[in-house]
């Protein structure tokens, strides 16, 4: 028997649509001929927890720390059991093995991992499968690869899984053990790698708020009247020019009131001025990220619930993968485009424009920028005749309009620029007139979040046609005051951007150069869950749509050692996965370097104060709460579980007190359960 192992079940679908052999699907698993295709579910395995390696762990104590594993185990989860065990039983009979996780380093170690800890040690073969077309799954078929070739990859995802246990888990019980030494009563603090860059974030966007000042300035601006129309432009200063400060504003009124008295009913002249055709294409897909943005800005859904919703879409064939990070689509899928616009027609009230013309060849059909998984859009094969409720309308709206967009005209306008000399001083506008909406009749434009500058409404009025050269006239001016403004604060969908753009906010190139290529910190499947965390742990709290920090987030990031709380570190640890990818240096060897820093960040930590640790929700003293989606759920009674603070450290207990009274040991924000 030869077993296929894909990371999903919907991958395992379209490996097994193309194998030879009478076809039989089972719970967990397709029989093709003489073939069996089986999956995971991401990662079935996942790192013991510190107290599987010792019991003294159990309790948090600073005298322990840093805990660094000297053979590292891993464990099945208890919520992926049957997959893993059904998978064990296969790979018993299996002559040989295919491994079909997906196409980057995370995708190469999950389905290794599984091989490695069921000691498997027959031949493997590597399937890398980007487009789940049927040509093209056959043909990724026919260029299978001997497996130990992508060992380099499988070893850079254990270097980070291993590291990200060791900081994080370290980190969080030395300074919460700190903490509790200098009165703080709150739940752990969470520090991770992109846990604490991302609260570090908030924390100093709103310290540089609380602590801005103001500054006047003015703007300068002339009416102009010429024979085809008026116009206004603004006066843009020379380089000797008095009065302005270092970004180039106008901070001397007198200066200003001088220049307007000067230009007020003058003559003036154009002395440059250009009208050009400028053409916009549709736009590429959603990513996962890039959709959370849109619905977080317009609807204000949170990234979580917005991922849930793609969850729930997908898990009854109606969205492709959602957790991608890919904005672009196989050149393959255009042949589908005539059934995809069938399910928008069948699940959506929307009416199709008359412009689309789905022979477009738009810019998102590329197979040379497609990625592990393809951008975020209506399911071909999605058989689906119910409703949608009004949260996955929404989203399916969404996604919807941009796949329409796809096959709309390019958005066509002329764009207008004009240099005006009034006393020898230039004054500047510009303008634009739309020929045609094209796809932007159907997407809508956006509007990114306002700069701290944003000056007047935003839109670009349309400039009456001129000549270079051509008289004209100053028929008024007007000096406007205006004060220098705060950045905003961050929403879930700025501080989602901030992750994904977060070589944005550093300074050394080197650094940022890797961060802008590894997309900023945190991935399209986990960025969403790293918010929501901070935010139920009480680091970090909405504000309507606004995300502001806690008092124990502020003095957190001001008790931690600055390295930690830079994004440097994904940067740093990138450069070493990729030296281990090839070959360069081991996994042990980077660990060592880890435990090094680890032992002096314990022995250099002092006295840790923390306030607030209120944030955190409590429960009602009426009774038990009733365990909802995504609370732990007490396996006595069915109430909810929550973290609590004990003498000997962290515990969860049930809800259901006193009637009830289960607790079970904290892993790092985990319950473990005593097995019976």
């Amino acid at each position: 028997m030869r077993l296929f192992i894909a990371e999903k079940p919907s991958l395992a679908r379209s490996i097994a649509a193309v194998l030879p052999g009478p076809q039989k699907a089972g719970k967990l698993q397709i029989e093709a001929g003489e073939d069996v295709v089986a999956w995971a579910a991401g990662h079935i395995l996942e790192q013991a927890a510190p107290d599987q390696y010792d019991e003294r762990y159990k309790r948090w104590t600073i005298e322990d720390l840093p805990i660094v594993p000297k053979a590292w185990k891993m464990v099945p989860k208890e919520q992926s059991r049957d997959l893993f065990d059904n998978l064990v039983r296969l790979l018993k009979k299996a002559k040989s093995v295919v491994h079909a996780g997906d196409c980057d380093r995370e995708g190469q170690l999950l389905i290794d991992e599984i091989l490695e800890h069921v000691g498997y040690s027959g031949p493997v073969m590597r399937l890398l499968i980007r487009d789940t077309n049927p040509d093209a799954v056959r043909a990724a078929l026919d260029a299978m690869e001997p497996n130990e070739r992508f060992h380099g990859d499988r070893d850079a995802a254990r270097a980070r899984s291993q590291a990200d246990w060791l900081h994080g888990l370290n980190m969080t019980r030395l300074y919460t053990k700190l903490a509790q030494k200098g009165g703080y009563d709150g739940g752990p603090l969470r520090i991770g790698r992109v846990k604490t860059p991302v609260t570090a974030l908030v924390v100093r966007r709103d310290m540089q708020i609380e602590q801005f000042v103001p500054v006047p300035f003015w703007t300068l601006k002339a009416k102009i009247a010429t024979e085809a129309g008026t116009f206004w432009a603004t006066w843009k200063p020379r380089e000797d020019q008095t009065g302005l400060d270092e970004e180039g504003r106008l901070t001397d009124a007198g200066v200003g009131k001088d220049l307007k008295a000067r230009i007020e009913g003058k003559d003036a002249r154009v002395a440059a001025y250009e009208s050009k055709e400028h053409t916009s294409r549709p736009p590429v897909g959603w990513s996962l990220p890039e959709l959370q943005m849109a619905a977080s800005k317009k609807h204000d859904m949170s990234p979580a619930r917005t991922l849930e919703i793609c969850q729930k879409l997908y898990e009854r064939g109606i969205l492709t993968y959602p957790r991608s990070d890919c904005a672009y689509l196989p050149a393959g899928h255009h042949v589908d485009a005539g059934k995809v616009v069938a399910v928008i027609e069948g699940l959506s009230a929307r009416k199709l424009p008359e412009e689309i013309d789905l022979t477009r060849r738009a810019p998102v059909f590329d197979d040379k920028k497609v990625a592990e998984h393809h951008a975020i859009v209506p399911s071909a094969s999605c058989k689906a005749t119910g409703p949608l409720d009004d949260e996955e309308t929404i989203i399916f709206d969404l996604v919807a309009r941009r796949y329409l967009a796809f096959f709309m005209p390019d958005h066509r306008y002329l764009q207008a620029s004009a240099t005006v000399e009034i006393e020898g001083e230039a004054f500047a506008a510009s303008g634009r007139q739309v020929l045609e909406m094209g796809w932007k009749a159907l997407e809508g434009e956006d509007r990114e979040e306002d700069s701290p500058e944003d000056d007047d409404d935003g839109k670009e009025p349309t400039l009456p046609k001129l000549s270079e050269g051509e008289a004209c006239r100053c028929e008024a001016a007007r000096l406007d005051e205006k004060k220098t403004k705060a950045p905003p604060r961050f929403t879930e969908a700025s501080l989602l951007k901030a992750m994904n753009e977060v070589h944005r906010y550093v300074k050394d190139p080197e650094i940022k150069k890797i961060l802008k290529e590894t997309d900023g910190i945190g991935t399209a499947a986990t960025q969403a869950g790293i918010l929501k965390e901070l935010i139920d742990a009480g680091q970090l709290q909405k504000q309507k749509k606004q995300l502001v920090s806690t008092a124990a987030a502020r003095s957190l990031i001001q008790a931690l050692p600055e390295a930690v709380t830079l994004p440097d570190l994904t940067a740093l640890w990138e450069a070493d996965f990729r030296k281990i990818k090839a070959g360069e240096i081991s996994v042990q060897e980077m660990m060592e370097q880890i435990e090094g820093t680890l032992r002096e960040r314990v022995a250099d930590a002092g006295d840790v104060s923390i306030e607030g640790g209120g944030e955190r929700k409590k429960r009602a003293s009426s009774g038990p709460q009733k365990a909802k989606k995504g609370d732990v759920k007490c396996p006595k009674c069915g109430a909810k579980m929550v973290l609590r603070n004990g003498k000997n450290g962290a515990f969860w207990g049930c809800t259901g007190y006193p009637e009830c009274r289960s607790t079970a040991d904290d892993d790092g924000g985990k319950p473990v359960f005593k097995k019976k």
